[in-house]
C-alpha cells in the first residue's frame, strides 16, 4: 500500500518557513499550487484559510487508514463545479510526504486541529491547481469561522509579499 500523503500548505507548513523543517518530516516533493478560497491573518499573526462548502471533499476522522482510502477516492471523483464569484486564488505548496501515519499527528496537533477535538482549524480535502494547472486534491488546514479582529491578506499569500522600495 502507498503510504505517501498530500498536503497544501498556505501558511506556516510552507518550505521556507520554520516551522516546516520542525514539522514536515518525510517530504517526497514540493510544488507550487493554488486553491480558490479566502485567505486571513488572524489576529495571532497566523495564516488562515477559508474555503467554499461545496469545496470541501472529506474531513479528517480518527480513522487514519480510512481518511488515506478517502484522499486517494478523490482523485477519481469528478470535480463538482462551484462558483468562483467572492473567492480568490491562494497560492501556497502542494507537498507530498512519505507517509500518513507520522505525517498526520505531528501536523494535527501543530494546527491544534486533532480529528477528535477541532479547535480552530479542522483537516480538510480540498481540490486545488498544480502550477501546470493540472488538479489534484490534498488535505489543508481550514477554518470553519473567523476570529474577531482577523484581516483578509487579498494577495492569496502569507507572509504578505513586501512592496518594493520607490523606483524598483
Amino acid at each position: 500500500m502507498n503510504l505517501e500523503t498530500r498536503l497544501f500548505a498556505y501558511g506556516t507548513l510552507k518550505q521556507g518557513s520554520p516551522m516546516h523543517d520542525q514539522l514536515c518530516r518525510g517530504v517526497r516533493s514540493v510544488i507550487p499550487a493554488r486553491l480558490w478560497g479566502r485567505l486571513y491573518e488572524l489576529p495571532s499573526g497566523c495564516p488562515a484559510l477559508l474555503v467554499p462548502t461545496v469545496a470541501v471533499l472529506g474531513e479528517a476522522t480518527l480513522a487514519p487508514e480510512e481518511d488515506h482510502v478517502r484522499l486517494g477516492d478523490t482523485l477519481h471523483q469528478s470535480a463538482e463545479e462551484y462558483s468562483r464569484e467572492g473567492w480568490r486564488p491562494v497560492t501556497g505548496q502542494l507537498i507530498t510526504l512519505d507517509d500518513y501515519r507520522n505525517a498526520w499527528p505531528t501536523l494535527d496537533a501543530w494546527e491544534d486541529a486533532a480529528p477528535d477535538r477541532p479547535l480552530l482549524f479542522h483537516r480538510a480535502i480540498v481540490r486545488i491547481e498544480r502550477s501546470n494547472g493540472i488538479p489534484t486534491t490534498a488535505w489543508t488546514y481550514i477554518v470553519p469561522h473567523l476570529p474577531e479582529g482577523s484581516r483578509e491578506l487579498v494577495t492569496g499569500e502569507w507572509p504578505v509579499p513586501a512592496p518594493l522600495p520607490a523606483g524598483e
